[in-house]
Formats: structure tokens, C-alpha cells, sequence
């Protein structure tokens, strides 16, 4: 048996590039975005008197609070975005969410992944993935690797002995550690 589980939210966020190759993504811009988590149910013969493979409701709130409390609405940059300060200063409480690099969809999707990874609390699911949609049209799906960590080496590269929101259990989080020099 194989079942997957998704749950889709919405959400508004602004990103600019600084140094990937899409001129048009170096001004700040918005979209509207869909994010989906996926869960595969790991084996289960039976679902008992319920017929439920897990409760929906206790699942998503995570999910949905990191969407809705952090991602929506922010300001998805790279950590060496020289806007920030100025904007930090005008807007003291901007709702900011930072990124090891540019804020791409595939890292977007990446981070957002891990995110849920260590938000899942349920024994009887397993991560699969997050699809991100960018615009009605443009959309990316992370799935983990069947790896040991799961992770992609080109996202390995990125993250590799830093800490951020990414590595929070906590929905609110919106911290990115510096790298150690």
C-alpha cells in the first residue's frame, strides 16, 4: 500500500536575486506562492475503527503556521542582501526570512523541506518532499534523496555546518546563524 498526504497553502512573498543569472529577479518583486507538503505513510496494513491514516488537522499545524506566521508576507533574501539594513532601519519589524544564498525556487523548495522535515512529529509519516509554486505556471518539486541524509549534494554545499530556520523545530523561526571564519 502506498498512500501520500499533501496539504497546500498560499502565501505572498517578495525575493530578488543577487547572483544567479535572471537579470529581471535582481529588483525586489513579489508572487503569489503555493506551498505543498508531502508525506508518504510508511507501512500500515490497518487503520483501525477510523479508516484514517493520520489526523489531517494535527498534522498540518505546523505546516500551516510556518506558512502563514514566517513565509507569508516576507521578504525572502540572501543573508548578504545589502538592502536589508537600510529596510531593518525603516521597518524594524519586517517580517524577513533569510537564505545562504539567493532564494531561488529550487532553494526555496530545499529549505522549506527541511523545514518540515524537522517540524514532523508523526512516527507514521515520512517527508517526501514540498513542490513550490512560483506563478501559475512555474512550479519545482524537492523530493529527498535516497541517500543517507536525503539531501542533495548542490544544497549540502549551501547549508553545510550552518544553522538557520531550516533546522528549527519551530514554525516561528526566522534565524540564520553566520558561518564560522
Amino acid at each position: 500500500m502506498s498512500m501520500l498526504l499533501k496539504f497546500k497553502y498560499r502565501f505572498e512573498s517578495a525575493h530578488r536575486f543577487l547572483e544567479a543569472d535572471a537579470p529581471s529577479c535582481q529588483t525586489p518583486h513579489g508572487h503569489t506562492w503555493y506551498a505543498t507538503a508531502m508525506y508518504r505513510v510508511k507501512s500500515r496494513t490497518s487503520f483501525g475503527p477510523n479508516a484514517m491514516a493520520a489526523e489531517f488537522g494535527a498534522i498540518k499545524k505546523s505546516w500551516k503556521q510556518f506558512i502563514t506566521e514566517t513565509a507569508d508576507h516576507s521578504y525572502m533574501h540572501n543573508e548578504n542582501d545589502p538592502i536589508v539594513t537600510p529596510l531593518k532601519k525603516v521597518t524594524p519589524g519586517a517580517r524577513l526570512l533569510p537564505f545562504p544564498s539567493d532564494p531561488t525556487t529550487e532553494m526555496i523548495a530545499g529549505l522549506f523541506a527541511l523545514k518540515l522535515r524537522v517540524m514532523n512529529t508523526n512516527q507514521d509519516l515520512e517527508i517526501v518532499g514540498v513542490q513550490i509554486h512560483e506563478t501559475p505556471t512555474n512550479s519545482l518539486v524537492f523530493k529527498f534523496e535516497k541517500s543517507a541524509s536525503g539531501i542533495p549534494s548542490w544544497l549540502d554545499e549551501k547549508i553545510s555546518g550552518r544553522e538557520g530556520w531550516w533546522s528549527s523545530s519551530d514554525p516561528a523561526a526566522r534565524h540564520l546563524k553566520p558561518v564560522d571564519t
